[in-house]
């Protein structure tokens, strides 16, 4: 089962999806489709999932291009040489890199998650795609909006131009933070409202990582009616996706993808 975005399926030059833990070979803790090559899955299991997921999403296996995530603000451009980078194994993944663009056909960008959000961008007058990682750290760092600035830099992109796509993640109901993360957002941002919520039940401050996705967005110059969010939480929906706080790091990772075709 994928998750796709209407704003994105309109064109028929791309392809698109943001992936779950269904129909997958690999057993508990990573039950499902997991694709991530740091957990402690067997990797032959991974590399079974990304091949049942290749199909599905109508993007070849060979044709994939992985970074190795760090929760940097690193953004790579990607070119025909990349393809099939990190695709049997991390240790051949572009390293260091949380964010993917690139302008070449045929290479599926894909990031993974499991609460962090990852999204896809789109510029369909320039014929320009992204992919993005981004938990707090990528959040407050602002990653989301570089990548819609690298997009300007590396091939004219307008940003009024370009649509996004953003997965799910865990909810500000259930992604209490530290002071540490408070601190930061209020560095970055400037403001707590709308970000960052007192929660009387845990006595801490929640953060709300759709919306400080969506502010920097705006504030880059997206229209706000080119964003589309999957709303479902992913500490809530067991069945569905991968969650790291929810099953304390021993879980698997789930991923979206973009491709020009």
């Amino acid at each position: 089962m994928l998750f796709y975005f209407k704003n994105l399926s309109e064109f028929s030059n791309i392809r698109h999806f943001v992936s779950t833990r269904k129909n997958g070979v690999s057993i508990a803790p990573y039950e499902g489709l997991n694709l991530g090559f740091g957990t402690e899955d067997n990797p032959e299991n991974i590399i079974q999932n990304r091949k049942i997921l290749a199909e599905e999403a109508q993007m070849p296996l060979e044709n994939w291009c992985v970074p190795q995530q760090t929760h940097s603000i690193n953004i790579v451009t990607v070119h025909g040489s990349d393809k099939g980078k990190g695709v049997f194994s991390k240790e051949t993944a572009i390293q260091d890199t949380d964010a993917l663009i690139t302008n070449q056909k045929d290479i599926a960008l894909l990031v993974q998650s499991a609460d962090c959000v990852c999204s896809v961008y789109y510029d369909p007058v320039k014929q320009v795609i992204g992919a993005c990682h981004a938990g707090w750290r990528g959040t407050v760092g602002k990653l989301p909006q570089k990548v819609v600035l690298q997009m300007q830099k590396e091939y004219g992109s307008e940003p009024q131009n370009i649509l996004i796509g953003i997965g799910a993640c865990i909810s500000p109901k259930m992604y209490e933070v530290g002071q540490d993360v408070v601190d930061a957002v209020e560095q970055s941002f400037g403001i707590k409202e709308h970000l960052l919520s007192w929660n009387e039940n845990t006595q801490k401050y929640h953060f709300h990582l759709h919306e400080a996705h969506k502010q920097q967005l705006l504030q880059a110059g997206i229209q706000e009616k080119n964003l589309e969010f999957i709303q479902e939480c992913t500490y809530e929906y067991p069945e569905l996706f991968f969650s790291a706080r929810r099953d304390k790091n021993k879980t698997g990772r789930f991923g979206a993808g973009i491709m020009l075709v």
